[in-house]
């Protein structure tokens, strides 16, 4: 695998695709957790009130709750409708429609900018190999 492509191309992609992309490349990483955590929170309460989304409905602590979810699975349903004065019901359905479209579906772009890179290379690969 050409590393060095692969890494320029996720430098090229758009900050936020990047950004959710390596959050779940380096999982394990806690120093690099809190940064993707702070980058996710920003972009998350910009781009989440376009579109009929409506993340700030819970304040930038909402936010900040459900993207510490989402990175380190940290946290519950019943635990956030118990903070906010909501429903576990309603706190799911929250979630799942305002910040996990928005994370889940940047993950996905990232993943798909190096998409045609990794398949071209196992192209390659099985090229040498016949």
């Amino acid at each position: 695998m050409n590393a060095h492509e692969l890494h320029r191309a996720s430098l090229m992609m758009e900050q936020r695709f990047h950004v959710a992309l390596m959050a779940r490349v380096m999982s394990g990483s806690l120093s690099h957790l809190e940064g993707s955590f702070k980058e996710l929170t920003a972009f998350v309460a910009h781009y989440g009130q376009k579109r009929g989304l409506n993340v700030l409905r819970f304040g930038k602590e909402g936010i900040a709750y459900w993207v510490r979810y989402w990175l380190t699975g940290m946290g519950s349903f019943r635990e956030f409708g118990r903070e906010f004065g909501i429903s576990d019901h309603t706190a799911a359905s929250f979630y799942r429609n305002h910040i996990e479209v928005l994370l889940e579906g940047w993950l996905s772009a990232g993943r798909g900018a190096l998409e045609p890179i990794v398949l071209r290379q196992m192209d390659a690969d099985a090229s040498v190999e016949a």
